[in-house]
């Protein structure tokens, strides 16, 4: 399988494409702030960086507690939201 794929648009087109993925681009990296926010909040709080608290908590030596369910998802939103970014950045145009 080829590492690429191709997208046809019309030529007048790409600079409309290329604002809105610069634009989709900046608002993900916002969530991103906003949610990276929140974890360093929890990691102060407890005192804990984020990969340790995953750890702990997918062997189950965390109880399932409601902050730590909302802990483990933040996390999974911001890898999730650097995953989107990365792919946004790794577009290529050519004309």
């Amino acid at each position: 399988m080829a590492p690429y794929a191709t997208i046809m648009i019309e030529k007048h087109a790409l600079p409309s494409v290329q604002e809105s993925i610069a634009i989709g681009k900046h608002v993900l990296e916002r969530k991103l702030a906003a949610y990276t926010s929140r974890l360093t909040q929890f990691e102060q709080t407890r005192k804990m960086d984020t990969l340790t608290f995953l750890r702990l908590f997918e062997h189950g030596e965390l109880e399932d507690h409601k902050e730590w369910i909302e802990w483990e998802h933040l996390a999974n939103v911001v890898t999730l939201l650097q995953k989107k970014i990365r792919d946004l950045e790794a577009v290529k145009y050519e004309s």
